[in-house]
């Protein structure tokens, strides 16, 4: 589903709108939706392209164009036999690596300065934006070969080489992918994340000369940075046996690295950084964002319209379990395992009712291992997986929230279930504390949740039992968060921040 139209404003979209629901593609889709006067393009990037179904969003009428761009579109598996016969090309290669001859392309070069300079400058993303190399040379191609031999006697030296080949090789053809593929001409260019769509508008902004704007709802980098280190795909092995077992594998730092090389990218060409709270503002800083570049923009909610939508609640029976809801997808990030072990706990103590309500087929193993959780604890009776479920049919029938994720920007889900009235049970990530305990503008109308730590269900479950125990708690948190929602998060207040960037960038 590809149609070429130039808008003013492309956004630049990475594994989210129009193809996943909720989330960020919630608030790009309101973003879209509520600027009329802007005609938007989109330009999303997945990973291939039977990883989607159907759009999940009827596009506005303003979405004039969409592109779309796959990581590993070209790429298939390799037979045994011709992964053998590779590794032994491989090999032989390195026998005569220091021979190899240097790389005449400015994107192989950039490719080499990625990973070995201190820092990213204004050359290497004018390198980037050549794309004067093709995938093959650099599958194939003896100054490729040359580079990354050199890039893994500096970076992972006591990796196994054809490890390190396999790590370089999954990291930098997607990216060279991109970099030659087709891009939107628009006015402006909006990234939604850093990561391969950050270095994407980055690129096209060079290209053309137009501004690039950044919104980061969650810290892309770091995001990957947990992932890598709860993955089981990058192996531990070493050719060195004098590096203990405890050290952190070169491989999983040299992924953790190109993840933050990519986000410098998109912080260094974009003239405006924005993110939803001071505690991402932070850490933007601290990874390579300008102060004088980077400022915050709250998300917001229509709380009129989320009240029609959302009808009366209904009150919870006498004697009836407490109503809580997890709200959100069920992948890895989310932790929905210590939200069922917390409630395991929790169980022991209180009468709870919980329904995990959101998409699961996003990683079906990780949804699937939720549920046998679910089944070895036989808390089947009262922990459902309902799927999705409408607006109206959500937080009415509530009595609080809980999120356990070991990351976060702003969630919106805290606004919706605040706008309804729900207190939130939340982990002290992104901007979750914030929103909670309130800011300097907000702190005077007292808590509407309580925070625990990541990964720790026995203060999740202790925040559930309190809750259970006291009624007075649930409706006083609930009241201070209706209230917070009209005081500092209005979808009015952010629309208006986005309309004035857009027309400053634009003009």
């Amino acid at each position: 589903m590809s149609t070429r139209r130039d808008g003013d404003v492309c956004l630049v979209l990475e594994g989210t709108y129009p193809y996943v629901p909720g989330g960020v593609s919630s608030w790009v889709h309101e973003i879209v939706r509520r600027l009329p006067e802007q005609k938007f393009s989109l330009l999303h990037i997945g990973p291939r392209r039977d990883a989607y179904g159907p759009p999940r969003y009827e596009l506005p009428p303003n979405v004039v164009g969409m592109v779309e761009h796959y990581l590993h579109a070209d790429q298939r598996v390799l037979e045994p036999n011709e992964r053998e016969q590779l590794r032994k090309e491989i090999e032989k290669r390195i026998r005569g690596a220091r021979k190899l001859p240097k790389s005449g392309s400015r994107t192989l070069d950039a490719f080499r300065r990625l990973q070995l300079d201190d820092e990213i400058d204004d050359a290497l993303i004018d390198d980037l934006a050549q794309a004067d190399c093709t995938v093959d040379e650099l599958l194939h191609g003896d100054e490729a070969f040359a580079m990354i031999s050199e890039v893994y006697r500096a970076c992972a030296p006591t990796a196994p080489f054809l490890d390190f080949f396999w790590s370089f090789r999954s990291m930098h053809v997607p990216l060279l992918t991109l970099l030659l593929a087709e891009m939107p001409r628009a006015r402006a260019y909006h990234s939604i994340s850093t990561g391969y769509a950050g270095v994407l508008a980055a690129v096209a902004s060079r290209r053309t000369g137009r501004p690039m704007l950044l919104t980061e709802h969650g810290i892309y980098a770091r995001e990957r940075e947990m992932e890598l280190a709860r993955s089981n795909w990058i192996t531990e092995r070493t050719v060195d046996p004098r590096v203990p077992a405890q050290t952190i594998s070169p491989l999983r730092r040299f992924w953790i690295r190109f993840f933050l090389r990519l986000s410098q990218i998109a912080y260094l060409q974009a003239s405006s950084v924005v993110t939803l709270s001071e505690v991402n503002r932070t850490k933007q800083l601290a990874d390579g964002a300008t102060a004088d570049r980077t400022s915050i923009i709250p998300n917001g909610v229509d709380t009129q319209r989320l009240a029609a939508n959302m009808g009366e609640r209904i009150p919870r029976a006498a004697g009836a379990p407490l109503r809580v809801g997890f709200v959100g997808r069920v992948v890895p990030i989310k932790d929905v395992v210590t939200l069922i072990k917390a409630v395991d706990l929790a169980l022991g103590e209180v009468r709870l009712a919980v329904d995990v309500i959101g998409p699961a087929e996003e990683d079906p193993a990780y949804a699937a291992r939720c549920r046998e959780l679910v089944a070895t604890l036989g808390r089947e009776d009262e922990i459902r997986f309902v799927g999705p479920r409408p607006l109206a049919e959500i937080y009415r029938n509530l009595d609080v929230v809980v999120l356990t994720s070991f990351s976060e920007g702003q969630p919106l889900v805290i606004l919706e279930a605040h706008a309804a009235g729900v207190p939130v049970i939340a982990t002290d990530v992104g901007a979750c504390r914030e929103m909670l305990e309130g800011t300097a503008h907000d702190a005077h109308l007292g808590p509407s949740g309580i925070v625990t730590r990541v990964a720790a269900p026995e203060e999740t479950a202790a925040a559930l039992v309190r809750f259970a125990r006291e009624p007075a708690l649930l409706r006083r948190m609930g009241d201070a968060g209706k209230a917070r929602v009209e005081a500092s998060y209005t979808e009015a207040a952010m629309i208006d921040s986005y309309r004035s960037l857009y027309d400053r960038l634009v003009a």
